[in-house]
């Protein structure tokens, strides 16, 4: 599964399951001094995409040690089961869609972002005898696209738009359940061209290489991004997220995680072949194609106050084009965690 995969659905269906995992938060019992003093357990989640790899050194490191007793980490494989974890309290710490995380807070679930791990992983790719250089080239082209109204989705309409294309005239979407499925048509010659993320996209070349198809990696979305919103950062599109809940009774834990990660940045970039092999085997995949993967991603960590700007620019992009992406507004400044 990607990032393109795990976002929380705009629809009426979006605000009956996040008003009833704030029902659910509201129910839940308040911790109390003396829980707040010990922590034998803790099991960090990450999403089922390549930016977990962070999570995963930052409990592997041992940087936990000394405030859990019992550090895990574990890869949540769907939306559903997020979202149940977030109702039962089984996950405090989880990484999510930056969106996801705001559109939680807004309906009142308890959920604070502690920060950002990925600053932009789409890119278009061409097929087999398609030649795209600019966002124009795309006119006239079928284009592959993951879940309807996700990010990935309402990024491609904003750069086409930026670039003066309607997106629902001037180029044909052709839809899909996951980036993965695109993967396979795209090879197929099904389309002309596909929007993935990491790690569909490392997939694609890989897999394309194997078969004797020529693709390529044609177009950046987050350059588009940056040029046409002046935020040379990137797109603020995953991070850290935990239960307003387990912050306050835990706001050590939270902090040294995410010093842990900060730490876990450098060890990845340095020792790429090592970081693929720790995240592999929990997200399923083969390690060469998350070896390759890893230095596409655009990985740094920064705590969410500190991205505050650029997650607000993002959020409104994506506004722009649904609105109920984040339910309908801007979060406040208690959303952005910051130490």
């Amino acid at each position: 599964m990607t990032v393109s995969s795990m976002a929380v659905g705009m629809s009426r269906r979006r605000f009956i399951e996040c008003a009833a995992i704030a029902a659910g938060l509201v129910g839940l019992p308040a911790l109390t001094r003396a829980d707040a003093a010990t922590l034998d357990r803790l099991t960090v989640w990450g999403m089922p995409a390549s930016p977990s790899v962070v999570l995963a050194r930052a409990v592997a490191s041992g940087a936990l040690t000394p405030l859990v007793g019992d550090a895990r980490f574990e890869v949540w494989r769907t939306a559903d089961q997020m979202r149940a974890g977030v109702v039962s309290g089984d996950m405090a710490l989880f990484a999510a869609p930056t969106y996801a995380a705001a559109n939680l807070f807004n309906r009142g679930a308890g959920v604070r972002l502690v920060n950002v791990l990925t600053w932009g992983l789409l890119y278009v790719f061409a097929g087999q005898g398609v030649r795209l250089d600019s966002v124009e080239d795309l006119r006239g082209k079928t284009l592959l696209v993951g879940a309807k109204n996700d990010a990935p989705d309402l990024l491609t309409r904003f750069v086409l738009k930026s670039a003066g294309l309607d997106p629902d005239r001037d180029v044909t979407l052709s839809y899909v359940g996951t980036s993965a499925e695109a993967v396979p048509l795209l090879l197929a010659g099904k389309a002309d061209a596909a929007v993935l993320p990491e790690p569909a996209a490392s997939a694609a070349e890989i897999k394309a290489k194997q078969a004797g198809v020529s693709v390529s990696r044609a177009l950046d979305i987050t350059e588009l991004y940056s040029a046409h919103s002046g935020r040379p950062a990137g797109i603020p599109q995953a991070g850290l997220a935990v239960t307003e809940r387990f912050l306050d009774a835990h706001p050590d834990v939270v902090a040294a995680l995410h010093a842990a990660s900060v730490a876990a940045a450098g060890w990845v970039a340095e020792e790429p072949k090592a970081a693929a092999a720790l995240i592999a085997d929990p997200l399923k995949l083969p390690v060469p194609i998350v070896e390759a993967s890893l230095p596409r991603f655009r990985l740094n960590v920064a705590s969410a106050l500190d991205a505050k700007a650029d997650l607000e620019a993002y959020f409104r992009a994506l506004m722009t084009l649904s609105p109920d992406i984040v339910a309908g507004h801007l979060p406040d400044a208690a959303f952005y965690w910051g130490s």
